[in-house]
């Protein structure tokens, strides 16, 4: 047996120091974002686009959160797949959501292209792999559905899946065909240096410690802003904002040493994939430009904490297992390990809409996925200058849900979200 290194709590590509910007003086401003991740960022760049002028308000530094800490997936499958859409909503509007996701992709692809962003952009395919003969019954179902709307979409077999992916362990995948990888952290940073050359201001280490009417009140300064637009998911109700509405869900990234060749081959024989399976609490894995595999996952226990868990031992010797278990062949060592808070709601679903009380606050929030985060800022945007409403009944932060009221009062949140996301994600 050869000898463990247990990784390291760190996030791999966040470990160089930060050219860092504070707000320490008060000011006016027309409008003000709250958050540096990619939904915040990206309505910064669509603002830019239009030639609008804002300020950006980051608590540590563009990329900290969700977006920077993720494993960089960026499908138009997200949380919810087109299935899962057409069971919840009319046709046309699960069509419409879709578009709207994949609008999100090709935006990040865009804007990467365009300013030729550093940031590990990785051409390569989704496969969603069925690790049961009933789920890959749901995967048939998906692919049936998405033929309709996506040429491209391809259904393996479990014959067809060993020679892509060198397990014997799934019994079939859906390939989408249109998805990249990116270090997410990268991006944002990118992204960040782009808005500022495109006259937006950029404040991190500057928390925003409450918000009163059209003030925005951080440790050093004072902000009133014409328009406030809130991008920071899970830490909507550390600002008594959507409260009920927003809670988190706790997941793991694994990064392992550069791989050889051969080793990247011993998991895919033809070429690389990103790859997550069907799981209640998935497991996902990809390669990245530098040759590591990123493994990720979480376990029951872990998945509704109330607070990150570092050095968490038993989601390494879990995902270490799922490696050996799946590829045996496969002689990996783990470098880095890291926690990533997930802000979601109760459906899965995004919450997007101005405060019912304060219209001039506008939130994004829940946008569990990058695609979905930057569709999500496109939407804003012109439902805020361009009036744009399509989506409004589906997307408001104000819609009802199973639990809620007194009965999540009785039950508390994190069980009251726990039982919801059951619920959601075994609608027949």
């Amino acid at each position: 047996m050869p000898h463990t290194f247990l990784p390291q709590d760190q996030i791999v590509w966040q470990l160089p120091v930060k050219n860092i910007q504070s707000c320490r003086q008060d000011m006016s401003v027309d409008i003000a974002i709250v958050g540096g991740g990619m939904a915040g960022l990206s309505v910064a760049y669509e603002l830019s686009k239009r030639g609008l002028k804002a300020i950006l308000l980051e608590q540590a530094y563009c990329g900290s959160g969700a977006t920077g800490k993720s494993s960089g997936f960026v499908t138009s499958n997200a949380e919810l797949s087109f299935s899962d859409l057409l069971k919840r909503y009319p046709e046309k509007t699960a069509h419409d959501i879709w578009s709207l996701f994949n609008q999100g992709l090709e935006s990040i692809r865009a804007t990467i292209k365009e300013h030729n962003l550093v940031c590990d952009y990785q051409e390569q395919d989704t496969l969603i792999l069925a690790r049961t003969e009933n789920d890959l019954k749901t995967l048939k179902a998906e692919y049936t559905a998405l033929k309709v709307i996506d040429d491209g979409a391809i259904f393996y077999t479990k014959e067809q899946l060993q020679e892509l992916v060198s397990s014997k362990n799934y019994y079939g995948a859906v390939d989408y065909t249109n998805s990249f990888g990116i270090n997410g952290y990268a991006y944002c940073q990118e992204l960040k240096r782009i808005v500022e050359e495109k006259g937006i201001e950029v404040f991190e280490e500057t928390p925003v410690v409450s918000i009163d009417g059209h003030t925005i009140i951080t440790p050093h300064a004072k902000i009133r802003a014409e328009k406030i637009i809130v991008c920071v998911d899970r830490f909507l109700p550390e600002l008594s904002r959507l409260e009920q509405e927003v809670y988190q869900v706790q997941t793991f990234v694994m990064a392992s040493e550069r791989l050889t060749d051969k080793q990247i081959q011993n998991l895919f024989p033809q070429k690389k994939y990103m790859c997550w399976d069907t799981d209640l609490i998935y497991n996902y894995f990809r390669i990245t430009g530098e040759n590591r595999l990123l493994l990720g996952g979480g376990t029951p226990f872990s998945t509704y904490i109330s607070k990150a868990y570092h050095d968490y031992k038993p989601i390494e010797q879990k995902l270490n297992s799922y490696l050996q278990t799946n590829f045996p062949q496969a002689d990996i060592q783990f470098e880095y390990s890291w926690p990533g808070l997930i802000g979601i709601s109760k459906d899965i679903f995004p919450l997007v809409g101005p405060d019912k009380d304060q219209p001039f606050i506008y939130y994004i929030s829940a946008s569990a996925g990058l695609s979905v985060a930057a569709g999500l800022a496109r939407y804003a945007v012109e439902h805020i200058f361009d009036q744009r409403a399509d989506l409004d009944e589906y997307l408001s932060p104000y819609r009802l849900f199973p639990i809620g009221g007194l009965l999540q009062s009785c039950l508390g949140k994190r069980v009251s979200f726990a039982l919801s996301h059951l619920y959601y994600k075994n609608i027949p």
